[in-house]
Formats: C-alpha cells, sequence, structure tokens
C-alpha cells in the first residue's frame, strides 16, 4: 500500500493518460502553470 500524503504536501511526479489519448506528466505540467490535484474513489464504489 503507498504512503499517504498530507495536505498540502507536493505531489510525486507521475504520468497519466487523458480522455484523448494525450499522456500528460506532473512534472512537465508545473513548468507552465498551476495545478490542484483531487482524487476521489471510483463512482459507484464503497471507498
Amino acid at each position: 500500500m503507498s504512503e499517504l500524503l498530507e495536505i498540502g504536501s507536493k505531489a510525486p511526479t507521475f504520468t497519466a493518460p487523458a480522455s484523448d489519448g494525450t499522456t500528460y506528466s506532473l512534472g512537465e505540467v508545473l513548468k507552465t502553470r498551476h495545478v490542484a490535484l483531487v482524487f476521489y474513489p471510483g463512482n459507484n464504489t464503497p471507498g
């Protein structure tokens, strides 16, 4: 299991696919703009 992040801490660098197939890297995006990350459990899951 991964460690939980503290509120206000920096997110680890990661890459993620967008719905159009483009891959985004947090490190690359942060070079040109600010980012707010929000995490939530999947729809209709007990989490």
